[in-house]
C-alpha cells in the first residue's frame, strides 16, 4: 500500500515546501485541488511542485471537463508528462467546487464516459473527435474519482486508478470496490488491472479527540457527493454507514469553508460520524484501519489536505510509512 497527500494551491511557498516534505517522509503521490474560485491555478502549481521535487508523481486531484475543455486539460499534462517523464497523472471528476461555485452542476456520466477516452488519445498524440494533439506522445495514466454507483462502475471500466470517496467504513470501501470491480469485468478488464486509491483524512496524536477533530473536513465534503449520488441513483444499494451521514447533515457553503475543518458546516458532525471517514488516533490504530483497508483492496490510502501540516507528514513518515513499506515487501 502506498499514501498519497492531496494539497490546495494557495500560498505559494508552502505549498512548495509541504510536497517536499511529503516526498521526505514517503508519500508516494501528490494531488492537487482543481477550484478556480477558491484557490490558485492548479497546473502553475503541479509545474512548481514537480520542479521542486524529484520522486513524488503529481497529480490532477480532479479536474472536470466542464471548466476546462478536455483538448486542454490533455495538452497541459502531456507538457508535464514530457518534461517529467513517469510523475504525472490525470485526475478527473464531475465536478465539485469548480462547477458549483458557479452555479453550475455537475457533468452527466455519459460525458465523462466519452471524456476518458477522448483524454487517452489526446495525450498519446492519437485522433479523437477529429482531432489530435500534434506534438503529443504521452501515456499519463487517468485516475477517475467517483461515489455512487454509476460513476463507481464507469470509473471501473476506464480508468487506471479510481479514487473512491466513500469513507473508510469496511462496508462502505467493500461497497464501493465492488462496483469498480463489476464495471471492470462488464469493460472485459481484469479487476486487478484497475488500482484503488480510497480519498479520505489522515491524522496521527495519541489524543483521539484531537486527531478526530482535525478530520472534520472529510465527512462535510463527502456528504454532498453522497447526497447527490443518493439524489440520482434511487437503487444506490449504498450501506448504512454512509447514508446516515446525509441524514444528519446540514447547509454546506463552499466559500465559507470548503475542506476546512474548522468551518461552521462541520459543526453537527458526532466523532462516531468522523471516524466513518477518517483514519485517525495513535499511529497503531491507524495502521490497523490502514491494514484493513488493504486486505478489502485498497492500493493507495489517499490522505487530505497537507498544506503547512509538516510535523504531521513527518510524524506519519516516522510511524506509519516504514510500517506500510514493510508489509507490502
Amino acid at each position: 500500500m502506498k499514501l498519497g497527500a492531496h494539497f490546495l494551491p494557495e500560498d505559494f511557498p508552502v505549498f512548495v515546501e509541504s510536497v517536499r516534505s511529503a516526498e521526505r517522509a514517503g508519500y508516494a503521490r501528490a494531488w492537487l485541488v482543481d477550484g478556480q474560485m477558491l484557490w490558485q491555478d492548479i497546473y502553475v502549481y503541479m509545474a512548481h511542485a514537480l520542479a521542486a521535487t524529484e520522486r513524488i508523481e503529481v497529480g490532477s486531484g480532479v479536474t472536470n471537463p466542464l471548466t476546462r475543455h478536455p483538448s486542454v486539460t490533455a495538452s497541459a499534462h502531456a507538457t508535464l508528462a514530457q518534461l517529467h517523464p513517469g510523475r504525472v497523472l490525470l485526475g478527473i471528476g464531475r465536478g465539485d467546487n469548480a462547477v458549483r461555485t458557479l452555479g453550475l452542476k455537475p457533468v452527466p456520466t455519459a460525458e465523462l464516459a466519452v471524456t476518458v477516452p477522448r483524454l487517452r488519445a489526446w495525450m498519446a498524440g492519437e485522433e479523437a473527435e477529429g482531432a489530435r494533439i500534434r506534438w503529443a506522445d504521452e501515456r499519463v495514466p487517468i485516475m477517475v474519482c467517483a461515489t455512487g454507483p454509476k460513476n463507481l462502475r464507469l470509473a471501473g471500466s476506464l480508468a487506471d486508478i479510481v479514487m473512491i470517496y466513500v469513507g473508510v467504513h469496511p462496508a462502505s470501501v467493500r461497497w464501493a470496490i465492488d462496483h469498480v470491480r463489476a464495471g471492470a469485468e462488464e469493460a472485459g478488464r481484469h479487476p486487478d488491472d484497475v488500482e484503488i486509491a480510497a480519498l479520505c483524512a489522515l491524522h496521527v496524536a495519541d489524543d483521539q479527540e484531537e486527531a478526530l477533530e482535525a478530520c472534520r473536513w472529510a465527512p462535510a465534503a463527502c456528504a454532498n457527493h453522497i447526497a447527490y449520488a443518493l439524489k440520482w441513483n434511487p437503487q444506490h444499494g449504498m450501506p448504512e454507514e454512509m447514508t446516515r451521514l446525509v441524514a444528519a447533515r446540514e447547509a454546506y457553503d463552499y466559500y465559507a469553508g470548503h475542506l476546512d475543518s474548522e468551518a461552521e458546516h462541520t459543526s453537527y458532525l458526532t466523532a462516531d460520524l468522523v471516524d466513518d471517514f477518517a483514519i485517525a488516533g495513535p499511529a497503531e490504530r491507524c495502521l490497523d484501519k490502514l491494514r484493513e483497508l488493504s486486505e478489502l483492496g485498497v492500493d493507495e490510502v489517499s490522505t487530505a489536505y497537507l498544506n503547512g501540516r509538516f510535523e504531521q507528514m513527518e510524524l506519519i513518515g516516522r510511524t506509519i510509512v516504514p510500517a506500510l513499506q514493510g508489509a507490502t515487501a
